[in-house]
């Protein structure tokens, strides 16, 4: 976190005084007038400086630095954008920096993930920390960086990758998740390839589906200020979080932020299809349960480190008065297949949810709860 101050001094405004008498516009009448005007500014100068009234105003600066994981997911642009934000608070002017970073910073190359560089590490929408988190170097380095005093933001992918794993992994790129799982919550992850994850494999790129939220606002200042009791975030696939009750003294307590008060596949229904003598038949509806789980919550790492995991996403505006609609088309990693979209007229702006990153990261970089960014008028 660098720390400065900034001043601001009126004396090279005085200048301005003698711009006029030598522009060559002015009489010599209008030059005496001026000049006796001139001298009375002066000595009511030398009065305010005398009684020590300050004619410059110094302001501490607070820069949060951010590291932002690097993906080919358009979400984590958001979150970069997210992050291009200043506020003041008592008296202190406070800023994100926001870089992206990627495997080659973890493992120390370039301007390398450390305390000196960096406050708060920010993984989002991304699935290749799965398998640079097969790399215990990679591992280490992060949890490292979080003993000593750096924060982590973890949102979908990234809160799989903070958490214990799977308890039961239902698939290969379970086993991989577990394997490169940081292990820095005490939390086990619901999120199934075959049911969750239809979400994120089906998705055409217009994944605004609203999931409500049931919100803890006294336990924590990251909805502390939000004046109502559920909150609507945007699905994609995420998982419902649990505890692990893993024995392991690096591991604070959980706090739970939010619950999921809705299901995914009842809100948003998505479809199974089989190809059957030339038409494309339904075969099973596919069926989620992350009802009543973790959405949002926060924890401690090593007692040092600040942490806070979405399920959700925060940084992708939910469409509201919206439904599902199937076709055949091409996800947004290429692939010819089902997909789907969430169609509907009333799209909230893109910044609906920033303030939650915004707050989650400044109380992730150690700020006190009365300096987070504040919770925007409501819309």
């Amino acid at each position: 976190m660098n720390v400065g101050i900034s001043h601001t001094s009126i004396y090279p405004h005085l200048l301005l005084f003698f711009y006029p008498l030598i522009s060559g516009s002015m009489t010599l009448h209008e030059i005496v007038q001026y000049c006796i005007m001139a001298v009375f500014c002066l000595l009511t100068l030398t009065s305010c400086l005398s009684s020590g009234i300050l004619m410059s105003e110094d302001r501490e600066e607070i820069t949060i630095e951010i590291g932002l994981y690097s993906s080919i997911s358009p979400s984590v642009g958001q979150l970069f954008d997210c992050f291009h934000y200043s506020w003041e608070s008592q008296g202190i002017f406070y800023q994100f920096n926001v870089t992206m970073i990627d495997r080659n910073e973890v493992l120390g190359y370039g301007r390398a993930l450390n305390t000196d560089n960096y406050d708060v590490v920010v993984i989002g929408a991304s699935g290749r920390q799965y398998f640079h988190g097969l790399q215990e170097t990679w591992r280490n380095n992060i949890k490292c960086f979080l003993t000593n005093g750096g924060g982590y933001v973890g949102i979908c992918g990234g809160a799989n990758s903070a958490s214990q794993g799977m308890e039961t992994p239902d698939s290969l790129l379970g086993f991989l998740i577990n394997q490169g799982a940081l292990k820095i919550a005490n939390v086990y992850i619901n999120d199934d390839q075959t049911q969750e994850w239809q979400y994120l494999w089906k998705d055409a790129g217009e994944d605004h589906i609203p999931i409500s939220l049931a919100l803890d606002r006294s336990s924590h200042p990251l909805f502390g200020e939000y004046p109502f009791e559920t909150r609507s975030l945007t699905y994609g696939g995420g998982p419902g979080m649990y505890p692990a009750h893993v024995t392991d003294p690096c591991l604070g307590d959980l706090v739970p932020l939010a619950i999921f008060l809705e299901e995914p596949s009842t809100i948003a229904p998505l479809h199974y299809y089989l190809y059957n003598h030339g038409t494309w038949d339904i075969q099973q509806p596919i069926t989620t349960d992350i009802q009543g789980q973790y959405a949002v919550l926060s924890t401690l790492y090593n007692t040092s480190s600040r942490i806070i995991l979405f399920s959700p996403h925060p940084e992708i505006p939910p469409l509201f008065d919206g439904h599902i609609q199937e076709y055949l088309g091409v996800s947004i990693y290429g692939i010819p297949r089902f997909v789907y979209d969430w169609v509907g007229d009333h799209q909230t702006a893109s910044d609906y949810n920033w303030w939650m990153i915004r707050r989650a990261a400044a109380w992730a970089a150690h700020l006190p709860a009365a300096h987070l960014p504040p919770v925007p008028p409501l819309f």
